[in-house]
């Protein structure tokens, strides 16, 4: 019941961990992760080693979310393929590649390297992330112009066997000019959003408490902006598969982004709070589905558009 076809892939579960925001070495102790998560992206991957940025670089925000500075620290896409590859292949759950990189041209060249290698089968889908808040290269400085979007699609997009699904940022007039650049750049889904741009203050210490000033806000108050970018870019390209991020914690929150629009979600603070979330999500959805007596969840994917029309046809 829970399962969603995306393109020539069969998730078991629609939810996915966030980017960043999970350790798959918990499926070694918590044996029910593996049943309830459709599939896992990785930590952004970039081709060199990352050290990332200065500390301090998170600041917890109770009740409301955190802000990262992290700056894609990574130990490099060589070491990726050798090691965390096979670790995440033992889990049997589909594995998401995200990649960042510096230049239009280094989006095609690191795809080039995945398909390769000799580990590079295990991949399922590449997620690029065009929208990085915590980069000085690369990430939303991509992601806010439509011409570069499309163009590190397409690069990504012509280098690969696998899906590709673009990562857009909210960090900008109108998410939609971006949208349709990756549809047209070859995307084969769209995952919204990545965190929105935020500061935090310090009042004893007098100064911000980033390194950097500014980072990613994410967690429950960015909820309504994740849902309002998936509502529009369903609206207007139907066809295109979403994956809704931003600010989700329950069940419900799971069902209002797939009436949005969604066909798969991705978790990231609140697993921080409870690694477990993804299995609790997991039973509850499985209990809605069985009250509702639908056979797909999917089936209730953009459900809420059709219910807008239908209330402004008796209107008028």
């Amino acid at each position: 019941m829970l399962s969603v076809k995306l393109n020539d892939i069969t998730f078991s579960s629609p939810l996915l961990n966030a980017s960043g925001c999970f350790n798959p070495e918990l499926f070694n102790t918590m044996a029910p992760l593996n049943e309830s998560m459709g599939g896992v992206v990785t930590k952004t991957v970039t081709q060199e080693p990352r050290p990332g940025n200065l500390q301090q670089r998170t600041v917890e925000l109770p009740g409301i979310g955190m802000l990262n500075s992290i700056g894609l620290q990574n130990p490099g896409l060589n070491y990726f393929l050798e090691t965390e590859v096979l670790m995440l292949a033992q889990y049997g759950v589909k594995i998401i590649l995200s990649l960042s990189a510096t230049s239009i041209e280094g989006f095609g060249t690191m795809v080039e390297i995945v398909t390769n290698h000799p580990n590079g089968h295990w991949v399922d889908a590449i997620e690029i992330n065009l929208s990085c808040p915590n980069v000085a290269k690369g990430g939303v400085d991509f992601g806010i112009s439509p011409g570069r979007v499309k163009a590190c699609t397409e690069a990504t997009v012509q280098a690969s066997k696998c899906p590709v699904f673009a990562k857009l940022t909210p960090n900008i007039t109108s998410i939609l000019p971006v949208a349709e650049a990756a549809i047209e750049g070859g995307a084969s889904a769209i995952s919204a959003i990545n965190t929105v741009v935020g500061c935090s203050i310090d009042i004893k210490n007098k100064k911000p408490y980033l390194n950097r000033i500014s980072g990613g806000y994410s967690g429950p108050g960015i909820k309504p902006i994740a849902l309002h970018a998936i509502w529009q870019i369903h609206h207007h390209f139907p066809e295109t598969p979403i994956i809704g991020i931003g600010g989700i914690s329950s069940a419900n929150d799971v069902l209002e982004f797939m009436m949005a629009g969604a066909s798969l979600v991705q978790i990231g603070t609140q697993s921080f709070r409870n690694p477990m979330i993804f299995s609790k999500i997991h039973q509850d959805l499985m209990a809605y589905g069985q009250s509702e007596g639908l056979q797909h969840l999917t089936d209730l994917t953009g459900c809420a558009h059709s219910q807008k029309m239908k209330r402004q046809s008796l209107i008028q």
